[in-house]
């Protein structure tokens, strides 16, 4: 196995966390985002509403969540998301929360290094 890319922890929390560039876009606004790796996270990607805000987005609609403090509704919205490395180019459903999250989703299929000494998170290819 050889590491293929690495992204900076976070330094905005205390203990550091993982995480990722993302390109995100809409019909005519592009935003990128380093959401905060969350393996909780079941889904593949959660945006803050400075993201939305920015791509002018519009909801699709709402759904219920369930996250470590209770049940809430939030807005889904359809975005356009990019991540060369991990060679993903699609348009998906983000759900709106207070900050932006990747979750397990999105990561799943491959092999990563999660170094805290470091303070990298790192995609692993075959060599």
């Amino acid at each position: 196995m050889k590491v293929t890319k690495c992204w900076n922890f976070s330094e905005d929390e205390q203990p550091p966390c993982p995480t990722i560039e993302i390109t995100l876009s809409s019909a005519d606004r592009r935003a990128t985002i380093t959401p905060k790796v969350d393996t909780g996270f079941s889904s593949s990607l959660a945006i803050d509403r400075e993201a939305v805000k920015k791509l002018r987005l519009a909801a699709k609609g709402t759904v219920l969540i369930r996250s470590a403090t209770g049940y809430s509704e939030t807005p889904i919205y359809a975005v356009k998301l990019r991540q060369t490395e991990l060679g993903i180019d699609q348009t998906i459903l983000a759900i709106c929360t207070r900050r932006c999250l990747v979750g397990r989703t999105l990561l799943r299929d491959r092999k990563w290094l999660l170094d805290c000494k470091e303070r990298r998170f790192c995609l692993l290819t075959a060599s």
